[in-house]
């Protein structure tokens, strides 16, 4: 029979305080194996203070007193509680404003801040105090606070211009002579400048803004500065800066006093090409410590190849005809246009911004075919759900490169008109659903959350919509997979800058990669696809989340594709890339979307999605699973109608509720009575969390600011006492890994900060020797000044408990029980009929 999947209606009635350690115990002595070697290591580290206060005091008649250092943390120091942020780097003296790479700290400092640190370095002892533990009786270092935060830093540096461009000043003049990007550098700065007449009250910065300004206007005739909008409510602020032609002055804009010129209706002056002037400026903006980073504008391009003729025509093929008296799923298509020839009976709105001749409608109809039709023309082991879909065409992306710079600029303004096409398409049409099958073509850094990522992670959760996006596609694909375990390490292990593309490393969004067709010839079905990117891109992330269908990459003309839609005309086309895989991710959240009443959360979607996730079968090898997550995330979701129904020998329970700051949430509850014997408990679990904690771009790989941590717990007895033991692992954790005590290694292994979480085991034999159980949601901050939104981080847990041999009644059994307890429930479907949260 069917089950359907149960929400716990009151789940916010089991918040309660926070359980927060008493004291802070004892403190790390990262020497304390090598205890001769700490003087040493104690005078290079304030010897590197003071190298660092030095040249900041050569640099103040032109910058003024403040800059910047770099604080690399040793591995086993990565962890909260280690970071030398109480002794040696209080945030009065020093604020910590920004990181870069894990366990690589951005601190704000001046010479006297620099030299009362060193001081305090010098003043950490030789020897650690032991003392006698007085329940082990065990002796135990008690090291200082200096000793121990001095131990932690691995080495201390000046953030320099090596940390400021990454990039190639002859190559960088190329790319910025496309008119795609805009011409212009895009400069993140460590602060924001307030309007310039409140300068005089800012303190040791005046100086800082002054000679930044100054500097700027002083290259002359040609420069045009402008302050970038920026959504987010973070104090860093972000410049673009441009070399003309031009006789005009130049204009320097770095507040946010004023709207900086609209370029759609403003066409700018001609690029400057030349190397020496570009060299000048560039020297200036890396030296200069206001400035954080020097980056090199994007260019957005579709995640496929050119389409083609099918030859092998699915037989009978009629385009599914709307029926307007029903509700169908909805999805925007953020594309360059589709075709009302093809698909014009399933459109219900357009954001049509752009003139007939700058429309090329082939890639935004293959994909809106695929959402209608995908079922007919490629079968159910393509898309095992139903046809039909209402779409929102979303026309923004012009056909050539000059159009593009007509309408939108750069890829600031092509955003900008992103945002105020799904407000229409989410405000008029209730679409909250978005196909997003582009990328520009620069691959994610494992230490930079990129502001086109933060950007549409902004407009995630300013509209409540939800954005699938393509992982990209390779320029040179990769042979096909094998059936042969070694050669696909082989050929992985050789594969070079096949990174996810930017904005795949988006943390409130889902990123897709692709998979080859079921049946083809000359390809293993349901592996990897030879052009599909492998992540994780940025550190403590799954990416991409999920992979689908996309089509087989042969090189060869005489070979298919496999993976069919329809061309502008309407005709049946095949073609293959990461393009066309996000959609029918896109087209399962929709179908959820439509079929739970009310208003689902993102989290719940997400979670929906991850907690039925299937690696694909090609890919089932061990040795396969670290690469597996790399390609494929958690796997391709099957069809909506199994992820709402399990069957009698299971029950899956929804949490959705808020963590508000202070408090966690408890749900203890009986294990099934059914997979209960001599207080052992059997079955299988899976437990999945995903979250929405705050964000902040400005720390590099730790830019998700709050850890929400999930543990099922088992009660447990002894000599009178009770305790909880967690009985369940994060997945993903290499075969051989037993624990990880490190913080480095969970973050890698067992990705803790990461929104979204997914554990599991099975229990066969039994467990444990009582029925009692809990699960536990709470949170962690990553320092002490990191505060939880007073509205709270919303949050969705799925718990999955079965029968491994499916025969017991867990369903009835379970659903009898949470009825005698606190525990509210009804089918997800429906809950929104009586409650706020789903």
């Amino acid at each position: 029979m069917a089950t359907p999947v149960q929400i716990v209606l009151n789940a916010n009635n089991f918040s309660e305080d926070r359980d927060v350690p008493s004291g802070r115990g004892n403190r790390t002595d990262f020497f304390q194996d090598n205890e001769s070697a700490f003087p040493a290591h104690r005078e290079k580290i304030a010897a590197q203070l003071e190298g660092v206060a030095e040249e900041i005091r050569r640099n103040m008649v032109s910058f003024g007193e403040v800059g910047h250092v770099k604080v690399i943390l040793r591995r086993r120091a990565w962890a909260k509680s280690h970071r030398p942020l109480t002794a040696l780097f209080p945030n009065d003296r020093t604020p910590l404003v920004g990181g870069l790479d894990l366990g690589e700290l951005i601190l704000e400092v001046t010479p006297r801040s620099l030299d009362h640190a060193a001081g305090q370095v010098r003043l950490a002892e030789d020897r650690v105090k032991w003392e006698k533990n007085k329940i082990t009786n065990k002796l135990e270092a008690h090291p200082t606070a200096r000793r121990s935060e001095t131990g932690a830093i691995e080495r201390i540096e000046i953030y320099g211009a090596a940390d400021r461009r990454r990039f190639d000043i002859e190559k960088a003049v190329v790319w910025l002579s496309n008119s795609k990007t805009g011409g212009q550098y895009e400069v993140e700065l460590f602060d924001s400048p307030p309007p310039q007449g409140d300068w005089d009250a800012t303190g040791v910065r005046q100086r800082l803004y002054v000679s930044f300004l100054k500097g700027l206007q002083g290259f002359g005739s040609g420069l045009t500065v402008n302050r970038l909008a920026d959504k987010s409510s973070r104090s860093m602020a972000r410049v673009s800066v441009r070399l003309e032609r031009s006789s005009l002055p130049p204009r320097v804009q770095i507040t946010g006093e004023g709207p900086a010129p609209n370029q759609k209706f403003s066409a700018p002056a001609p690029f400057d090409d030349r190397v020496e002037r570009h060299m000048q400026v560039l020297k200036f903006l890396e030296s200069h410590p206001l400035v954080k980073r020097i980056e090199l504008p994007g260019i957005l391009v579709p995640s496929a190849v050119a389409s083609r003729p099918s030859r092998t025509l699915p037989s009978g093929f009629v385009m599914p005809v709307r029926d307007t008296g029903r509700s169908w799923p909805r999805v925007g298509v953020i594309d360059g246009g589709i075709s009302d020839a093809a698909l014009g009976d399933w459109l219900i709105g357009r954001w049509d911004q752009l003139a007939d001749g700058d429309i090329d409608a082939t890639h935004g109809t293959f994909i809106g075919g695929l959402l209608v039709a995908g079922s007919t023309l490629n079968g159910p082991d393509t898309c095992a759900d139903p046809d039909g879909t209402e779409i929102y065409d979303v026309a923004v992306l012009p056909s050539t490169d000059t159009a593009f710079t007509t309408y939108h600029g750069d890829l600031n303004g092509f955003f900008e008109q992103v945002e105020y096409a799904i407000i229409e398409a989410r405000t008029r049409h209730n679409v909250r659903i978005f196909n997003f099958s582009m990328n520009v073509q620069t691959l994610v850094a494992s230490n930079n959350y990129s502001k086109i990522a933060e950007r549409l992670d902004q407009i995630a959760d300013t509209h409540d919509v939800l954005i699938c996006i393509s992982a990209g596609n390779l320029t040179t694909s990769r042979q096909e997979w094998s059936a042969d375990v070694t050669s696909v390490l082989q050929m992985m292990a050789v594969s070079q800058n096949d990174g996810i593309f930017i904005p795949a490393e988006s943390a409130r969004n889902i990123s897709v990669g692709a998979l080859n067709p079921a049946s083809l010839d000359g390809a293993i079905g349901h592996v990897p696809a030879n052009y599909s990117r492998r992540g994780p891109g940025i550190q403590c992330l799954v990416k991409p989340d999920f992979a689908h269908v996309g089509g087989c990459g042969h090189g060869l003309a005489s070979k298919a594709h496999g993976h069919y839609s329809v061309d502008p005309s309407g005709n049946v086309t095949e073609s293959c890339g990461t393009s066309f895989a996000a959609p029918l991710l896109a087209k399962q959240a929709a179908l959820l979307d439509a079929q739970i009443e009310g208003n689902v959360s993102r989290e719940t979607l997400i979670a929906l999605l991850t907690h039925h996730a299937k690696t694909p079968s090609g890919m089932g090898a061990k040795e396969l699973s670290v690469i597996g997550r790399q390609l494929v995330g958690h796997g391709t979701p099957p069809s909506v109608g199994e992820i709402l129904d399990g069957d009698d020998s299971q029950i899956t329970l929804v949490f959705a509720a808020r963590l508000m700051p202070g408090k966690q949430l408890k749900f203890e509850f009986a294990w099934p009575a059914c997979l209960v014997e001599n207080g052992r408990c059997r079955g299988k679990v899976r437990l999945t969390l995903v979250a929405s904690p705050p964000l902040d771009q400005r720390f590099g790989a730790e830019f998700v600011r709050v850890n929400v941590e999930a543990a099922l717990q088992q009660e447990a007895v002894k000599d009178g006492k009770h305790s909880w033991k967690g009985q369940l692992k994060p997945l993903y954790l290499p075969e051989s890994s037993v624990d990880h005590p490190v913080e480095a290694e969970r973050i890698e292994h067992g990705l803790k900060w990461s929104p979204v979480k997914v554990y599991g085991d099975q229990m066969p034999q039994g467990r444990g020797s009582s029925s009692t159980w809990r699960l536990l949601v709470s949170y962690l901050s990553r320092t002490d000044n990191t505060a939880v939104p007073q509205e709270g981080i919303p949050f969705t847990a799925i718990l999955t408990i079965e029968d491994m041999a499916g025969e017991e009644p867990v369903f009835n059994v379970m659903r009898q029980q949470l009825a005698a307890s606190p525990f509210q429930i009804s089918d997800i479907r429906t809950a929104a009929r009586v409650t706020t949260r789903v």
